[in-house]
């Protein structure tokens, strides 16, 4: 059984899955209690993302090649990581069949507002969010092949907040339809 998840409800809409919690943390303990509990044969992720500079208009869905997680402060300079965690990637197989354009997500503890940091956290990575490392963190540990599919909803920056606002609705609709045909 594949197990669909989101960060919260409503970007799920009608389809059958669970809902984490919002941030890396949060989504990241609800996913592992879920793994041990449901014994899922792979997870597929679904939620709204901000695109960085040249990454995906709003709007549109996106197959998830592979999560990364950086912390703000030290892409800043004001602090550092002894040991950042290395990139996951997502298993192609559990979305071999959706066609859809593939992205890099970094997911980070705080949207971005700031553009100078929008800049440099978009060097190597295309699209933004909060929940997706953990998730994937939780499914490799388990050995549970995962992937996600992320539904635009705004540009990183300081516009982010209002533009998800009003683009959400499109952005959640487009990764459910994506995912219809797996539910």
């Amino acid at each position: 059984m594949i197990l669909l998840v989101s960060a919260v409800r409503e970007e799920l809409g009608e389809l059958r899955g669970e809902a984490l919690g919002i941030g890396t943390v949060l989504a990241g303990v609800r996913m592992a209690r879920l793994l041990a509990e449901r014994h899922p044969s792979g997870v597929i992720f679904t939620g709204t993302g901000g695109a960085y500079a040249g990454g995906p208009p709003i709007g549109v869905a996106c197959k998830v090649r592979r999560v990364g997680l950086l912390d703000s402060a030290a892409m800043m300079g004001l602090g550092y990581t002894p040991r950042p965690p290395p990139p996951i990637a997502c298993d192609p197989r559990l979305l071999a069949h959706v066609d859809l354009p593939e992205v890099d997500v970094l997911t980070v503890g705080a949207i971005t507002t700031d553009p100078t940091l929008a800049r440099r956290l978009g060097d190597g990575w295309q699209v933004e969010h909060l929940e997706a490392y953990g998730v994937a963190a939780a499914c490799a540990d388990a050995n549970v092949p995962f992937a996600a599919v992320m539904g635009i909803a705004n540009v990183v920056g300081p516009e982010a907040h209002a533009q998800w606002l009003t683009h959400r609705g499109q952005a959640q609709t487009a990764a459910r339809t994506a995912l219809a045909s797996l539910n």
